[in-house]
């Protein structure tokens, strides 16, 4: 099988698409035949070495949607020849092959295309369990989204819609405002040359929002916090910007004792449960159309590195795709 491959710890422009071995499934395993495979802003910390899931020589990737191939002892809930989507940590996906614990995996319903599918599962799967898990949203609320034109935030934007909450969108530039309006965006907020806290406080009526969704971290988490509404909830799910280190707590108090959370996706998608129960919700929102996957990039095997430059850097919309 062709695959792109990690041969050591460095820039992306060092993979290399090569002919491996294509794998076999193990008890409680099936293989997929890759049809598209999903690039996460995870993959690029895992090529470099800075999040080590993985020694070299490995197969970058862990989200793809596909066709069973075959299946290992044990599988009985899925077939040979059916459409699936999967999330495994352990990277595997930018091939023709991957092996995947049956369990991972989510038949895809039909009407539903492998690009739809595989955009809803890191990305959809994540704004599920921050929208109705981390800082659960009901109607009226406000809630704050960083990056909401990204693979996550436009997803997030329109849970929240779903859910009749009031969506108040950071994005970084006017094309990402313009989408970030057409997704539901009650307010949009362009943070060039913008206070953020200002603006937030100016769009509640000084309160502050019930929720904030902040995937960017350092730079921006000391104004997250104080956006928080008293007793509200802030969510840092994502470092972008880079990791947040020392906190000062006092600023929770500040902001009127407000409750404060770093959750995984890990975490939410700890069992064959989970991962019906999620990606059964957010299918059902996709065919009644109300949650509608926007693609922001595709490339072939060979292009992975340029796929990983482009979400390492920040400047992309939507989700971005590996045509296998």
């Amino acid at each position: 099988m062709r695959a792109a491959v990690v041969s050591e710890f460095g820039p992306f422009d060092a993979i290399r698409v090569q002919e491996l071995e294509t794998p076999a499934a193990g008890d409680g395993e099936i293989v997929v035949r890759t049809s598209v495979a999903g690039v996460n802003f995870a993959d690029a910390g895992m090529v470099t070495g800075a999040a080590r899931r993985k020694e070299p020589p490995f197969v970058p990737g862990v989200e793809a949607s596909g066709v069973v191939e075959s299946v290992g002892v044990g599988v009985t809930e899925l077939s040979v020849g059916q459409r699936v989507v999967y999330w495994n940590p352990m990277p595997a996906a930018f091939a023709e092959f991957a092996v995947v614990p049956g369990w991972r995996c989510v038949a895809i319903p039909e009407g539903v295309s492998d690009e739809a599918a595989v955009t809803l599962m890191v990305q959809g799967t994540t704004a599920h369990y921050l929208a109705m898990d981390s800082a659960p949203l009901e109607a009226g609320m406000n809630c704050l989204v960083y990056a909401a034109a990204g693979g996550v935030g436009h997803l997030l934007v329109q849970v929240a819609n779903q859910l009749g909450a009031r969506v108040i969108a950071v994005v970084g530039n006017e094309g990402k405002a313009g989408l970030a309006r057409e997704l539901g965006a009650d307010v949009v907020i362009d943070r060039s040359g913008v206070d953020i806290l200002e603006a937030v406080r100016e769009a509640t009526g000084g309160e502050g929002v019930d929720a904030v969704y902040d995937a960017v971290g350092a730079a921006t988490i000391e104004q997250s916090l104080l956006a928080t509404k008293r007793r509200g909830t802030c969510v840092l799910y994502g470092g972008a910007s880079g990791p947040v280190g020392m906190l000062d707590t006092s600023l929770m108090q500040q902001a009127g004792s407000i409750f404060f959370t770093r959750p995984g996706l890990g975490d939410h998608l700890r069992d064959a449960e989970e991962y019906q129960r999620r990606m059964g919700d957010l299918f059902e929102w996709h065919s009644a159309g109300v949650l509608t996957p926007r693609m922001g990039g595709e490339w072939g095997l060979e292009g992975v590195p340029e796929a990983l430059s482009a979400i390492a850097g920040g400047g992309t919309t939507g989700k971005l795709l590996i045509r296998v």
